[in-house]
């Protein structure tokens, strides 16, 4: 007998397949259903509805966001190492749940009207994380005032749309490398861009900067 546990971690997992693939909208709950390996009965009595599915789906994959975050970037952590660490984490949270890109891109084009309010208690844990590196920093002489929204979308936006820019990337590749261009490298390449050119960005001038005198570039 599979336990009730298990049918709903592979329910909530062939929904987040099928919600990444076709939306909030365009998603059948037959389709999900059938992916578990589960009747609609039985999808109903372990989670729900259709929106109540997509809800769930959210709540676990940003709970996962969170959590991932605050560990990588715990307060005890020097503002540079922080910011590294947080971009090195978002990178490996896309990279081992390729649903999660998806499903923002496919909130944000949607204007998010299916993004559930239970999401905001994760929202506020995921951009405190980001407020809380930025606010040390600046306490600590590193770093210039910021928006923590606007530092936060610039990372997770940028490494959404590489994310999704993959197949395209792959495609190309071969002109790429024609013209000295190389589209195959990982997610985690980006974010340790990132972290540079945002750290470089934010680095007060007149001191020793959040790089404390710069590093390598990465090329």
């Amino acid at each position: 007998m599979v336990d009730a546990p298990d049918v709903k971690t592979r329910i909530l997992d062939a929904a987040a397949q099928e919600f990444s693939r076709e939306g909030f909208a365009g998603t059948k709950v037959d389709a999900i259903a059938k992916r578990a390996g589960v009747n609609k009965a039985g999808l109903y009595y372990h989670v729900g509805n259709k929106e109540k599915l997509y809800e769930a789906v959210l709540l676990h994959l940003f709970a996962q966001v969170a959590g991932t975050l605050e560990q990588a970037a715990a307060p005890e952590t020097a503002p540079g190492a922080a910011l590294g660490a947080l971009t090195a984490a978002l990178a490996d949270l896309f990279t081992r749940l390729p649903v999660l890109p998806r499903i923002m891109a496919l909130e944000m084009a949607s204007g998010a009207v299916n993004m559930p309010q239970a999401a905001l208690a994760e929202f506020r844990r995921i951009f405190a994380v980001t407020r809380g590196i930025l606010a040390r920093g600046q306490a600590a002489g590193l770093l210039v005032a910021a928006e923590p929204v606007f530092v936060h979308l610039t990372l997770v936006g940028s490494m959404i749309v590489y994310c999704l820019s993959e197949p395209l990337r792959l495609r190309f590749a071969a002109a790429g490398r024609d013209m000295g261009l190389d589209m195959e490298r990982p997610v985690a390449d980006m974010a340790a861009f990132l972290a540079q050119v945002m750290g470089r960005g934010l680095a007060r001038t007149d001191g020793p900067g959040l790089l404390g005198g710069g590093g390598p570039c990465i090329d």
